[in-house]
């Protein structure tokens, strides 16, 4: 998360002159830094989500001021400012760009030329520096919630600082491959949904509260979902932040079991008997099953540098087919059916009894349930 545009404007808005052109539905964009740019070749720095700053000079040699917005805004940029006067004048910014930053959600904004960019940028940066500082304390708190069960008091009262208050209706999301994040949450915040997102083990983290403002579980998926090839497992409904680390460890399961079926979302309430795994406190029970039906085979992979453990899962998801399988793993249907005799021959089963097939898919669900 990082600092709305809305509040970088405010800051500087009778300071430094500055207006808003175009993109007013887009203030509630989160800029992760302030940018410097004046030419396409500056633009290719992006990262995404920067405040970006030019003098126009871009236009010495060709550039026209609609391109160079539409790069920026390919490049994920959360808003531009124009120090006009100079290489661009306010007449400059036509009927075109305005229609184009309205569409993107693209804050446009200018300020005179007399003004010192170095000055803007100073107290655009103490302003950010502050927000990340306040982001920082947030994501330590949701770290200490996930990894006790239940969360400490302390830490309890510390995101209750935050406006996440103990009691209440939330939902735990876990993405994977999250490249673009400020692209999700500029929809949230144009909807108006508290939330958080943290970053935990490679994984973005959201944390939803839906006590305020409406929001169905469609719409949520539908604006997770919106950015990049991304897979998301989501929690039931939590209605007390102290056991947010259950529920983190739900969602977690249910991300594991999107990738095994090769879905993009699946949700909590979707896993069906699997549920039921959260309910055995018998740990060593689940490690007896997993070993007892999968430790020869993952024995013989560690062995051999093979991956029929990945072979038996995608052949039993894909219901036994071998053409489906063939197309899943990539491979050759002749070798995925050497694959499964050599599974049968190491684990001394057959693959044609329900019962068997039953006992394996479950073995494999308890292996990603342990491995969180």
């Amino acid at each position: 998360m990082g600092t709305k545009i809305v509040e970088l404007f405010e800051v500087a808005r009778a300071k430094y002159g500055l207006e808003l052109r175009a993109g007013a539905d887009g203030l509630s964009n989160e800029a992760s830094w302030v940018h410097m740019a004046d030419s396409l070749p500056n633009a290719a720095f992006l990262k995404g989500g920067e405040f970006v700053i030019t003098t126009g000079l871009f236009v010495k040699s060709g550039v026209s001021l609609i391109d160079f917005t539409k790069e920026l805004a390919s490049r994920g940029c959360s808003a531009i400012l124009v120090n006009v006067g100079l290489n661009v004048s306010a007449a400059d910014i036509g009927r075109e760009v305005i229609d184009f930053c309205d569409s993107n959600h693209l804050p446009l904004f200018t300020m005179p030329w007399e003004v010192r960019i170095v000055d803007v940028m100073q107290d655009y940066a103490a302003v950010m520096l502050q927000e990340s500082q306040r982001v920082g304390s947030l994501d330590s708190a949701f770290e200490s919630a996930i990894y006790q069960i239940p969360a400490p008091e302390v830490v309890l009262r510390g995101l209750a600082k935050f406006g996440f208050e103990q009691q209440g209706t939330y939902r735990v999301g876990v993405v994977h491959n999250l490249e673009s994040p400020g692209r999700v949450t500029s929809r949230l915040n144009r909807r108006g949904i508290h939330y958080h997102l943290f970053e935990h083990n490679n994984l973005q983290v959201f944390v939803f509260d839906f006590g305020r403002g409406e929001l169905s579980e469609d719409e949520l998926i539908e604006m997770v979902c919106y950015a990049d090839p991304v897979t998301v497992g989501m929690s039931g409904v939590l209605t007390d932040l102290a056991q947010l680390g259950a529920a983190f460890k739900r969602a977690l399961f249910s991300l594991a079991v999107a990738e095994l079926w090769q879905r993009r979302f699946v949700g909590f309430g979707e896993l069906g008997m699997l549920q039921l795994l959260f309910c055995v406190s018998d740990q060593a029970l689940l490690e007896d099953l997993h070993a007892t039906y999968l430790g020869a085979l993952e024995e013989y992979d560690q062995q051999h540098e093979a991956n029929l453990v990945n072979t038996l899962k995608v052949y039993l998801l894909a219901d036994c087919n071998l053409l489906e399988s063939a197309a899943r793993l990539p491979a050759h249907r002749n070798t995925v059916v050497y694959r499964v005799r050599r599974i049968k021959e190491i684990l001394g089963v057959d693959l044609d009894s329900a019962t068997v097939k039953f006992n394996l898919l479950l073995a494999l669900y308890i292996r990603e349930y342990l491995a969180m």
